[in-house]
C-alpha cells in the first residue's frame, strides 16, 4: 500500500463520511475562527500557548482535532492549553469540516518559529537521531506513513511543553490514545537539558525546510 493510499484510509478512518478530496478553500474559511490564537498564518503564539500549524502534516491535524472532539486530548485538569482548545474543535460541525481546515493548515508553507530555547543545536541533533528520528524524520518533518507531525512548524515552547506534558501522563494517558501512549513512552527517556538541546536542533532545521 502507497503512503498516499495509506494516508487516504487513515484520514477515512477518522473520519466518517469524508469525501477523499477535502477542500481547502472551505478550510480556509473555517480557519477564520482560530486565527485569534494560532495568527492570520497559522504561524502560531508562544504567549497564547498556540502552536505553528502552518505546513503541518495534514493526516496529524485531523487526528488531533478528532482526539479534542473525542475527549481523548484536553480533557487533563492540568492541560489548560488543551482545555481552550477543545471547544475550538467541537464546533468544528463533523469530518468533513476537519478534513477541510487541515487541507488547508497542510497548504500553507512552513513557518519558521521565533527560537525562545536556549540549548546546544549539536548534542541536539545526537539526542534526537537516537530517540525521536526513527518515527519525526531525521531532520524533524515529520513521516506521513507514520502519522507523525511535523516538529518544526509547531515553535520550541510548544515542543518542551507537550513533551513534558507526555512525561507528566497529562497527554497520552487516555485508554483509547494509541500514538499518545507510544509518545509517552519515548518522553521519559528525555531529560530537562536533552529537551531544551532537541528544540536548538529543530529550531535550526525548521530555517532550512
Amino acid at each position: 500500500m502507497t503512503s498516499r493510499l495509506q494516508k487516504l484510509v487513515f484520514l477515512l478512518l477518522l473520519s466518517p463520511g469524508l469525501a477523499l478530496a477535502a477542500d481547502a478553500e472551505a478550510g480556509k474559511t473555517l480557519y477564520g475562527t482560530c486565527v485569534a490564537c494560532h495568527g492570520a498564518n497559522a504561524e502560531g503564539n508562544a504567549a497564547l500557548l498556540a502552536p505553528g500549524l502552518a505546513g503541518q502534516s495534514e493526516s496529524y491535524l485531523v487526528r488531533q482535532l478528532w482526539d479534542f472532539k473525542n475527549g481523548r486530548r484536553g480533557g487533563d485538569s492540568n492541560d489548560t492549553a488543551g482545555a481552550q482548545m477543545r471547544p475550538m474543535a467541537l464546533a468544528l460541525a463533523d469530518g468533513e469540516a476537519i478534513a477541510n481546515v487541515s487541507a488547508y493548515l497542510a497548504s500553507l508553507p512552513a513557518n519558521v518559529p521565533v527560537a525562545t530555547v536556549d540549548g546546544d543545536a549539536e548534542n541536539g541533533q545526537k539526542q534526537f537521531t537516537s530517540k525521536c528520528g526513527a518515527c519525526h524524520g531525521g531532520q524533524g518533518w515529520g513521516n506521513e506513513a507514520l502519522y507523525t507531525p511535523r516538529l518544526t512548524v509547531v515553535g520550541d515552547s510548544y515542543l518542551v511543553r507537550q513533551v513534558k506534558n507526555f512525561q507528566k501522563g497529562i497527554r497520552g494517558a487516555h485508554e483509547d490514545a494509541k500514538f499518545g501512549k507510544q509518545m509517552k513512552m519515548m518522553s521519559i527517556l528525555v531529560t530537562d537539558q536533552e529537551l531544551n538541546d532537541i528544540a536548538a536542533f529543530l529550531n535550526a532545521q525548521s530555517r532550512e525546510q
